[in-house]
């Protein structure tokens, strides 16, 4: 199985400052390559769902010079899978920030560097993503670019950005249909049905179906409920069928359902519940999906 990694760009602000800063000193001081340099780095990712992704990213400036320095976030654009992302779909929320979306970053020296530390956070709608037309495959490959500029006491201002790129699997639901609906004995107390089940799994890694618990509806009524005790596993990129075994007890359901029934008529089903989905992916290991299928189907004797 694939994991997550990461591939960093670290960016250097333009040696240009160097001479409005020196411009404003009465002794010019010893040339030096060491100015103040940023990089974004990839953090963590995390999710209670598939629905959403939460991706840690740190800013990290660095100040080595002799003088504070004060930067400007102007903004960020995020490609994912290679669409840059300009609507919803994607949030990015900062710590440490003024209203201005400015900070101030300590002065330094070589050996010893101011430095500042802005926690990022990437929200990502997976729901969104997918109604946006972005393409999802089975990995994520998401590139966070930020626009930083650093600022003076005149107002001047030198833009540069640094950026990140995480890849990490793509976490799909399992796709739950129904085959085949079938009495295997009728009397007046009892009826028990096999409900046929088809379970694919999307994902390129396996997954296990544990705590499976599920009920049937026919034309609008409760008929039965069960619950799957046995892990069941699929592999990556496949689909697996089985059958589920209920019981329907009359005492309590009006004759007219036992009738039908019994004559084996077509009905309107629905069918739902909800299984928890192990995934073995570091940052959602285990989910809880539902489904509620609903559709026409024949009732036979089997």
């Amino acid at each position: 199985m694939k994991r997550f990694y990461k591939r960093a760009c670290p960016a250097l602000i333009f040696l240009g400052i160097c001479a409005v800063f020196l411009s404003a000193c009465k002794t010019k001081p010893e040339v030096s390559t060491n100015w103040p340099s940023a990089i974004l780095s990839f953090v963590s990712i995390e999710a209670i769902d598939t629905a959403g992704i939460s991706l840690d990213f740190t800013l990290t400036i660095v100040n080595p010079v002799s003088f504070g320095s004060r930067f400007v976030v102007e903004g960020g654009h995020i490609t994912i899978n290679g669409n840059e992302i300009k609507a919803n779909g994607a949030e990015l929320a900062f710590s440490g920030l003024d209203e201005n979306k400015t900070f101030s970053v300590d002065t330094g020296s070589e050996d010893q560097p101011g430095i500042k530390e802005i926690p990022v956070r990437l929200e990502l709608d997976v729901p969104a993503l997918i109604s946006a037309g972005v393409p999802l495959r089975d990995d994520f490959t998401v590139e966070l670019v930020l626009d930083l500029a650093l600022t003076d006491n005149m107002r001047i201002s030198f833009p540069f950005n640094v950026s990140e790129t995480v890849v990490f699997p793509y976490i799909r639901e399992p796709v739950f249909s129904i085959t085949a609906i079938a009495i295997l004995k009728a009397e007046l107390i009892n009826t028990r049905f096999r409900v046929g089940l088809r379970i694919e799994n999307p994902n390129h890694f396996p997954v296990d179906l544990s705590a499976f618990g599920y009920t049937l509806y026919g034309n609008g009524n409760y008929w039965a409920n069960g619950t799957e005790r046995n892990i069941i596993r699929i592999a990556p990129k496949s689909t697996i069928t089985g059958d589920l075994y209920l019981i329907m007890n009359f005492i309590d359901m009006p004759r007219s359902l036992l009738d039908q029934i019994i004559r084996l008529e077509n009905v309107n089903y629905r069918f739902n519940g909800e299984a928890m989905v192990s995934t073995g992916v570091d940052y959602l290991p285990r989910f809880v999906s539902s489904f509620d299928l609903s559709g026409y189907s024949e009732v036979f004797d089997n």
